[in-house]
């Protein structure tokens, strides 16, 4: 500023003093000088990303879940010690692990209360996102509980995710629960549960079992998930019209496992399973029992009425899924569906146990790898089906019972 101000003076100046410059012709006045071009802005300089939180408890995250679009960004290796849960309360609120790991350095989430047992709760938010943590119901310590799932979440809820993460010890039925909304009209849709590890979850022993995932949301993704040790349901399907379950594994190592995919709950959407896809799982028993691999139609795991009206699930589809280990009990079986797909599966287990245990005085038949009861299922299976009582198929084997 001070040098351009210089310059005028010295001008005005000279043209003050009679000074004349040159003129005539070719040569043209002095006009006014071109402005320069402006310099342009520097780039801005992006903000740092918002510090992690290093430690504390349910009351540490929650402070950072203000409104829609906030986030509680957890550092690696920090332990959040919940005597209460991680409770999400507006559209778009994530919770994950800074850098997104995938090992053990992922922040773990761990109950401490005797009296609590679900530690995230994230059920009615549209596009509410848990990513790349640990949250531990710390079962072994604190033991079962009757009460919500670990992870509770779904609703009347569009487009949640749940990913990368390890969910383990639930202290009570399931470690994560999609769950319906009021209505089948307004519940939870477009959720995707992805590349997560589930489990352990339940004993085998006094009926303390427990589901790795237990989903009901329609239009929904649950892919590329491992659930372990599970002893309930690997992966339980109330419904979920229009779902697809796909690239999961379901192993049961050191507990008996009652089932590794369900498909027989007749209460939810009127029983439909339309457009429900099941392709492409592996059910592996090669540590430990799993009584049923692929259980379809609500028969095979009551007792009811043989001439009962209802008691039928509807449309849906079991593609290109695999059977494996030395423990299997039944494989696929079907009793109680209608308009119904099983083709293209692979049975690579070994199938054991003789039943005895009765359904109003019949006795399911042997285990084998496809097994359905033509006169209560309809729909296309693939040629290996052969014809079965499987009344109760669940119970009717009496060694190995779960817990043994």
């Amino acid at each position: 500023m001070k040098w351009t101000f210089a310059l005028s003076m010295i001008l005005t100046a000279g043209i003050l003093a009679g000074c004349n410059y040159p003129t005539g012709p070719g040569i043209a006045p002095v006009g006014p000088a071109t402005p320069l071009d402006p310099i342009p802005a520097p780039p801005e300089i992006p903000s740092a990303a918002p510090p992690c939180l290093e430690s504390g408890d349910q009351n540490t995250i929650n402070s950072k879940l203000q409104g829609p679009g906030s986030a509680a960004i957890l550092c690696p290796g920090a332990l959040f010690e919940l005597t209460g849960p991680v409770e999400f309360n507006a559209e778009r609120q994530e919770v994950y692990t800074q850098g997104l790991p995938t090992d053990d350095t992922r922040a773990t989430l761990r109950i401490v209360s005797p009296d609590l047992t679900t530690a995230v709760m994230m059920r009615d938010y549209d596009a509410a996102m848990l990513s790349n943590v640990i949250v531990d119901g710390n079962r072994p310590n604190l033991g079962p509980k009757e009460g919500e799932a670990l992870i509770y979440a779904g609703g009347y809820s569009d487009g949640q995710i749940i990913r990368g993460s390890r969910i383990m010890d639930t202290r009570s039925w399931s470690a994560l629960q999609l769950i319906e909304g009021p209505s089948d009209i307004q519940t939870c849709q477009n959720m995707l549960v992805e590349d997560n590890q589930v489990g352990p979850a339940g004993t085998s022993d006094s009926m303390l079992w427990a589901d790795g995932i237990s989903f009901a949301c329609i239009n929904s993704i649950v892919r590329n998930n491992v659930i372990t040790d599970a002893t309930d349901g690997g992966i339980v399907i109330f419904g979920a019209p229009g779902s697809l379950i796909e690239g999961n594994t379901v192993r049961a190592e050191t507990r008996t496992l009652l089932g590794g995919i369900h498909m027989v709950a007749d209460g939810l959407y009127d029983g439909k399973y339309t457009g429900t896809i099941v392709r492409d799982n592996v059910i592996d028993a090669s540590g430990a029992v799993i009584r049923i691999g692929f259980a379809m139609g609500p028969r095979v795991w009551l007792c009811l009425p043989p001439n009962e009206a209802g008691h039928t699930i509807t449309g849906g589809t079991v593609i290109g899924n695999t059977l494996r280990g030395e423990h299997m009990q039944y494989g696929f079986i079907v009793d109680g569906v209608r308009e119904w797909t099983v083709t293209g599966n692979v049975d690579e287990a070994a199938h054991t146990g003789t039943p005895s245990v009765d359904c109003a005085g019949v006795i399911a038949s042997p285990p084998a790898g496809f097994l359905y009861n033509p006169a209560r299922s309809d729909g296309t299976f693939q040629p290996e089906f052969r014809a079965a009582q499987l009344d109760l198929a669940l119970w009717a084997i009496v060694s190995p019972r779960p817990g043994e």
